[in-house]
């Protein structure tokens, strides 16, 4: 098992790694070959013709999703195989997941290693936000088992006037740095207060990073929001900000893709707010719409 060091911004702790088994700068011009922006909406419902792919990745190009899964269970009693079909229908490389269970009351099982044994025997990191019903509830990350993993920890970001303690989970990997996060739903200034957090850990780690580095999840903050701001202080937005959420009539955008300014360089390929699949229903899977981007570097 990987080793894995809690931080609290802006000082290191000890390490947390939770299990219950086995590990078990952007143009949104639209003049490129994208669409950007055409994920939003249901779309038509005529029968599509299961060969063609809805969003197709450019050749070259690593595909990043953030998605938040709501524990694999907002509508169906378990969606963790529907989700694993979309992710490898729309090809994705690297995945962060929000509103992970591990090992609690609600669901018993490591639920982001259970995916990453859905897409093939990937690889996964779980970074615990809070205790949660005799267990842990919080963020992850799965990558492909080829992918080589270098370091993984946890990053605690201070509740404040939230309702809930926050975490960003980390993997650091010998080609790029990935970190997801779920930021405080209840008040602005908390989630405001930890995006500044979220700041300082990257400027404190990766500052002249000779890998890009990359922070996802959701946010819940629209693209105007003062938390957005303050990332946006030390982030580009890569992501298409179409309305993500709620999955069943989207009304609002509250998930990203960031890069960090100062970290290496990448190109965007594409981006879109994907709502169709031939494999499963971005209404069923959760009630966020999964967002990826498209990189070269």
């Amino acid at each position: 098992m990987k080793h894995f060091r809690l931080l609290l911004i802006p000082l290191a702790a000890i390490a947390l790694a939770v299990s219950c088994g086995p590990d078990i700068k952007q143009d949104n011009s639209g003049d490129e070959p994208w669409q950007w922006g055409s994920g939003s909406g249901s779309g038509s419902t005529d029968p599509v013709d299961p060969g063609v792919k809805f969003y197709p990745k450019p050749s070259g190009s690593l595909r990043i999703v953030t998605y938040n899964i709501g524990a694999f269970s907002k509508y169906l009693g378990n969606s963790t195989d529907m989700v694993a079909a979309m992710m490898k229908e729309i090809e994705a490389d690297a995945i962060g997941l929000n509103e992970l269970d591990s090992c609690n009351t609600r669901h018993n099982t490591n639920q982001v290693a259970a995916l990453a044994n859905a897409l093939g025997n990937w690889q996964s990191r779980f970074g615990k936000a809070m205790d949660y019903r005799n267990g842990g509830y919080g963020n992850g990350v799965v990558l492909p088992k080829s992918m080589k993993i270098v370091d993984s920890y946890t990053v605690t970001l201070a509740k404040g006037s939230g309702s809930e303690q926050r975490s960003i989970c980390v993997v650091e990997t010998d080609k790029y740095v990935i970190g997801a996060a779920h930021l405080d739903h209840t008040s602005q200034d908390a989630s405001t207060a930890q995006a500044l957090a979220v700041n300082a850990w990257a400027s404190s780690r990766y500052r002249d990073c000779e890998k890009p580095v990359f922070f996802v999840g959701d946010m819940n903050s629209e693209p105007e929001s003062q938390t957005i701001s303050a990332l946006k202080g030390a982030w580009d937005v890569l992501s298409a900000t179409d309305n993500t959420y709620p999955s069943t009539a989207p009304v609002k955008c509250i998930d990203y893709i960031f890069h960090y300014k100062n970290s290496k360089a990448v190109k965007v390929t594409g981006s879109n707010v994907a709502v169709k699949f031939h494999t499963g229903e971005v209404n069923k899977a959760s009630d966020h719409c999964p967002v990826y981007c498209d990189v070269q570097f």
